[in-house]
């Protein structure tokens, strides 16, 4: 992992975050938006929004500004249409598994909504528990959680055996702790996606949601423990 190092820093910098934000604010149009240079349909979140590079970056020339900040070396496109021109040119035949970890209400499922396809299969624990007691969402005994724990295990199994014939998997959880993300990240041959958001803007979408009126005083709870667990990667560690 150590030759994609400077990948993962290139990646991270100030110079490529500015770039990326300049791009998607000098191609949106006027009152459309957005729009992906791949399919041509509205992007309409901007974490959903990959800068491409049509000249695949490498470790040998990503120092390289003619190509790793060049402009016309670069697509705005959907994330879904980002693994489509991957895997149409190539690039990798290996199933690809994504984990995409945040605090509570960070718009976790929504991101995995709008970038999955038809023929992805997600790890959810909320959405196993809805799948095997049809009650709602904010709804968990904690007597089923043994059952709960062992569906995970197996589907994680599946994932990590790439047994099935599914295109991507999409895992969705907390995962506060770097530790326990990276263990995941080798065990399943996994990609990290952190969905950022801040403590206020969690508690926010908690108050604004009025299907968890009545149960607020729990998801306070929820989010204010994962922001006391949570535990960054050490700097250049997590691409």
């Amino acid at each position: 992992m150590a030759k994609y190092q400077a990948l993962s820093d290139f990646y991270k910098s100030r110079e490529w975050r500015a770039l990326r934000l300049n791009l998607m604010n000098e191609r949106s149009h006027p009152s459309k938006g957005l729009c992906c240079q791949h399919c041509g349909e509205i992007i309409h979140k901007e974490i959903d929004c990959i800068a491409h590079h049509i000249k695949e970056l490498t470790p040998s020339n990503v120092h390289d500004a003619t190509i790793a900040l060049n402009p016309r070396n670069i697509l705005l496109v959907h994330h879904r249409c980002h693994n489509a021109i991957h895997e149409r040119f190539g690039h990798t035949t290996q199933r690809k598994v994504y984990i995409v970890y945040g605090p509570p209400l960070s718009g976790k499922t929504t991101f995995v909504r709008t970038s999955k396809g038809r023929k992805d299969i997600v790890l959810d624990l909320d959405e196993l528990y809805r799948a095997i007691t049809l009650l709602p969402a904010y709804d968990k005994p904690s007597e089923l959680s043994q059952n709960i724990f062992q569906l995970r295990d197996v589907l994680l199994d599946q994932i990590k055996t790439r047994t099935g014939q599914w295109s991507q998997a999409w895992i969705i959880g907390g995962y506060p702790n770097f530790v326990e993300r990276e263990r995941l990240v080798q065990q399943l041959g996994a990609e990290l996606i952190y969905i950022e958001a801040t403590q206020e803007e969690c508690l926010k979408r908690l108050f604004e949601d009025k299907d968890k009126l009545h149960v607020q005083h729990d998801w306070q709870k929820y989010i204010h423990d994962w922001f006391l667990r949570f535990l960054p990667a050490p700097p250049g560690s997590e691409s």
